[in-house]
């Protein structure tokens, strides 16, 4: 019989924990245990740096108590109400009154971020008045929030599934509106939503063999047909999730695109016109740029991180060539390499074309488009001259003097680092954004096939349940059903302290 488990009876343990019908840990999990959830924490949840408003985030049990120990209202008869801005003052952490003015809000449990009781000081964004407001906090009965630890109590506490609190931190992070749709969408559940079906799906294959199993003198197990059908549904649906995987990691991660070429081809003219800044000096002078500079832009809605590198050339100034060196380590793990040439030279220098030949045997097993600039002053036999050379290449003429080409040019990027036009196409919350959960995609499959094979061969009906449970824990692990606390530690120490 498939049991669900009840998390009420295990008192102090993460409700989605990996336990047994018995309440005991699964193998291969280790209890996830609700550590120090009686503690108060806090954190300045605004930027570092100055700004016109600051804000110190309080959750837990004293979270009213610690706030209205450093919060003055102004008007004796102030109502701290539950979700009301009340003005007043902040006191020090000496207990020094008039720190700074600001406002103070409350929220009770369940109805906040972290599903406790919660309160925000918001003051002044001056660094060293957050940091003494925060003092004053921690003295006051908080202690210090370590890094995302409101969204693991959020976690904890039920108000997001793991995949939606992974999100949180994509958010966060994401440079262009398709990265940030993708992100939302995953946080709002669309992710979720989708994995619970599959689960719905297998519990539903769960529950044909293991009633068998229960009352084999009443029950048969499930058909064939019936079986095979259910989990070849759920295979096909588990594989067109795993192979999202690429289009969500350039999402949320972006793609590399380094710049390379000799001295003086315009490729900081380029990088200039592709950020739509001056983010490099640029100048008519061979070894201008000596280290890599970086930026994002937005190329048809992926991030991509643009690498202007050293001119590739030996020099004799150790400076140049510490750049040269730093450029070359670059390409291995660039996703993609933007080789510019000088265009206009093709047809009458075959010095240039040489070089330009040889620098190419470097990288030429990575993703490699041809850039060749200076295009408003090439004819029709240079332009020639460029496609005969780099014949079976993707070539772009473009003019970063002029601003032309580039539009043809983004598009080149867009589909060497995508591949296809898809990310547009489909519920992008709907898309595998991290390794993780790809790891945990293609476990559940296999598990899935395990299962359809052995009852195919007609083994024992404990094998079939046993590869389907498989894939159920998979899947759980990826909402957090089923996980351990070295899997949230890891999770949640990449976020900012405050969030």
């Amino acid at each position: 019989m498939l049991f669900r488990i009840d998390p009420a009876p295990l008192e102090g343990m993460c409700p989605h924990a990996g336990f047994d019908a018995r309440g005991l840990p699964r193998e291969g999990h280790s209890p996830v245990r609700k550590m120090d959830l009686q503690d108060t924490i806090a954190a300045i949840a605004t930027p570092p740096g100055e700004g016109g408003i600051g804000i110190i985030r309080i959750s837990g049990p004293a979270a009213r108590e610690v706030a209205l120990r450093v919060f003055r209202p102004a008007a004796a008869s102030a109502d701290a109400a539950e979700r009301r801005l009340v003005y007043g003052t902040i006191t020090g952490p000496r207990g020094e009154p008039g720190l700074d003015n600001g406002f103070l809000v409350l929220m009770k449990a369940p109805r906040s971020y972290t599903g406790e009781d919660a309160a925000e000081l918001h003051c002044h964004g001056g660094p060293l008045i957050l940091k003494r407001a925060l003092e004053a906090v921690v003295k006051n009965g908080a202690r210090l929030a370590a890094p995302g630890e409101f969204t693991k109590r959020a976690f904890l506490n039920g108000k997001l599934d793991l995949a939606q609190a992974e999100a949180v931190i994509d958010l966060i992070r994401a440079k262009t509106g398709s990265a940030l749709g993708s992100a939302r969408g995953r946080m709002e559940g669309l992710l979720s939503r989708r994995i619970n079906g599959i689960k719905e799906a297998v519990l539903g294959l769960l529950a044909g063999i293991e009633a068998g199993l229960d009352f084999p003198e009443d029950v048969s197990g499930p058909a064939e047909e019936a079986f095979m059908k259910g989990a070849n549904a759920a295979r096909e649906a588990l594989s067109r999730l795993v192979s999202t995987y690429e289009e969500g990691r350039i999402l949320r991660d972006g793609v590399g695109v380094l710049i390379l070429g000799r001295p003086n081809v315009g490729k900081s003219s380029l990088l200039n016109c592709l950020l739509m800044e001056e983010r490099a000096i640029v100048t008519p002078l061979p070894g201008t740029t000596r280290d890599v500079i970086e930026d994002y832009a937005n190329i048809r809605g992926i991030p991509a991180r643009l690498m202007d590198t050293a001119g590739l050339r030996e020099s004799d100034d150790p400076v140049e060539s510490i750049g040269v060196r730093a450029a070359r380590e670059r390409i291995k793990s660039a996703g993609l390499i933007l080789f510019v040439i000088d265009g206009s030279v093709y047809e009458k220098n075959p010095s240039a074309r040489g070089e330009d030949r040889a620098l190419l045997e470097e990288f030429k097993d990575r993703p490699v488009i041809i850039v060749a600039n200076k295009d408003d002053l090439a004819g029709k036999d240079e332009r020639d001259a460029v496609k005969k050379e780099f014949d079976g290449h993707r070539i772009e003429f473009i003019s970063a003097l002029c601003s032309t080409g580039l539009e043809r040019l983004r598009d080149a990027i867009y589909e060497k680092a995508v591949g296809h036009s898809r990310l547009h196409e489909r519920e992008s919350g709907e898309i595998v954004a991290t390794l993780r959960h790809r790891v945990c995609l293609e476990k559940a499959l296999e598990g899935i096939e395990r299962a359809a094979d052995a009852f195919k061969q007609g083994l024992p009906a404990e094998i079939v349940a046993a590869d389907l449970r498989y894939a159920l824990d998979r899947l759980g692990e990826i909402t957090g059903e089923t996980t351990t606390e070295d899997i949230l530690e890891k999770i949640f120490s990449g976020f900012c302290i405050g969030k």
